[in-house]
């Protein structure tokens, strides 16, 4: 991240939260309530995602709309009618008819042998 993307002088600007691997911002749960709108604004106008990690790890994302907009429309269309469903599941076959829990148990070997 540079020092164009904030305020001049902003602790935001001089934090190295860039993974220069992936180009997304990560930042502390903690530092993201502090400095939400700076983050927000760089989303919404620089388009760059920020990654915010809970005891270090990814919980959530704040991203441009661009993307989440992307992401809605790429994939296959939905399945919708009931005719599309019924081809859907009709794909799996019917099977044996069996319980899988019975079968389960069929297969398992009495208690101790191994």
């Amino acid at each position: 991240m540079d020092e164009g993307d904030v305020a001049a002088g902003d602790d935001l600007a001089r934090r190295p939260h860039v993974d220069h691997h992936d180009h997304m911002r990560r930042t502390s749960l903690v530092h993201a309530k502090a400095h939400l709108s700076e983050l927000v604004d760089l989303a919404e106008h620089k388009g760059r995602p920020v990654l915010i990690l809970r005891h270090g790890k990814p919980a959530a994302a704040i991203v441009p709309l661009s993307m989440v907009h992307a992401a809605e429309t790429s994939g296959p269309p939905p399945l919708t009618t009931d005719e599309e469903l019924e081809a859907f599941w009709a794909g799996f076959g019917r099977g044996d008819q069996q319980s899988a829990v019975e079968d389960l148990v069929r297969g398992r070997r009495p208690w101790g042998e191994r």
